[in-house]
């Protein structure tokens, strides 16, 4: 791409967003989905105690929040999202709505472990810089100019999305239609539309696809062979002690995610090893089991992540049996 196209591209996408307040490719069912579960979390509890799921979808679409409530008699809101805004976002947002007494369910993605800070996610998660862009300008005043001249020549020489300069040329980009596409995607069970999620916060797009056949974006292998280097820039132990602060519990959790051959070989087995050494170094027992927290590639919806219903299921009767360990009010 010349010089002159990416000027052309730049300018281009300026003026979409003073005329739109957001840049192509926006996630925007995403800041919907974050003011819904913040309005959740923030309505006042008759109780002392609620279960809080914190992580990207694998929790949002891989652990039943409403299950959870109904068997344990505690509130429970699911309040993971997007795994594109990256873990250290994700925590922070969360961190804002935790309380005391508060317990808190932790699967996150592997991928998060290795988050080098919130400038790399800026770049490296494909949400975060758009999302940042068009919705929460206050984090951009923390990422480093080195990350926000290289996100805008990656946007710019990017040839997708160009479906949605075509609709923006169209007439079709306007905030209203933006949430008329979302309101209609949500109808026809699409994730991610926010028009999808119950009032625990679970995303329901996945409900009623158990005959589907298998996906073959759900057959690779979630965790990284070589995870040595846990929590580089520290923004974990932060939320970790963030949390004690507010005397909240913090329980972490294997991620859901697909079931594969990979699983067998030490390396793999050694990575999930080091994410349990990780949490028991923050002082957190680590009672999961890689075993539960992997489910057959049946079980799994459209990635590696996102199990169907049935795996949901699956995934959440393990996470109580897990509670009743703890002594986390079951129902009799």
């Amino acid at each position: 791409m010349s010089v002159a196209s990416l000027i052309a591209r730049t300018i281009l996408d300026i003026s979409i967003f003073l005329a739109t307040d957001r840049i192509i490719g926006t996630p925007d069912s995403t800041k919907l989905m974050l003011v819904q579960k913040a309005a959740i979390a923030l309505i006042p509890s008759p109780n002392n105690q609620r279960i809080l799921i914190i992580s990207g979808s694998n929790g949002l679409l891989g652990i039943s929040a409403a299950t959870i409530s109904q068997t344990t008699g505690i509130e429970t809101i699911n309040l993971s999202s997007h795994a594109g805004l990256g873990g250290e976002y994700i925590l922070r947002w969360a961190s804002s709505l935790i309380r005391e007494g508060d317990v808190i369910l932790l699967p996150l993605e592997y991928q998060f472990y290795s988050a080098t800070g919130i400038s790399d996610d800026f770049v490296n998660f494909d949400a975060l810089g758009r999302f940042a862009i068009s919705y929460d300008h206050q984090i951009l005043q923390e990422i480093s100019t080195t990350s926000k001249l290289k996100f805008a020549l990656l946007n710019s020489i990017s040839g997708k999305d160009w479906k949605e300069y075509i609709s923006y040329f169209g007439g079709h980009l306007s905030k209203t239609a933006i949430q008329e596409k979302l309101r209609q995607r949500g109808t026809q069970g699409h994730c991610y539309t926010s028009f999808t999620l119950n009032k625990y916060g679970d995303e329901t797009c996945n409900i009623g696809k158990d005959a589907l056949p298998i996906d073959s974006a759900v057959l690779t292998t979630a965790i990284s062979p070589s995870m040595s280097d846990i929590d580089p820039s520290g923004y974990i132990k932060k939320f970790v002690q963030i949390a004690a602060q507010k005397g909240v519990k913090v329980i972490p959790l294997y991620p859901v995610s697909t079931y594969t051959e990979d699983y067998q070989n030490p390396a793999f087995q050694e990575s999930a090893q080091n994410i349990k050494k990780f949490w028991e170094a923050q002082g957190l027992e680590f009672q999961d089991s890689l075993a539960e927290a992997l489910l057959p590639p049946n079980l799994m919806y459209n990635t590696n992540y996102h199990p169907k219903d049935s795996g949901r299921s699956k995934r959440t009767k393990s996470i109580i049996e897990l509670l009743k360990k703890q002594s986390i009010g079951i129902r009799k």
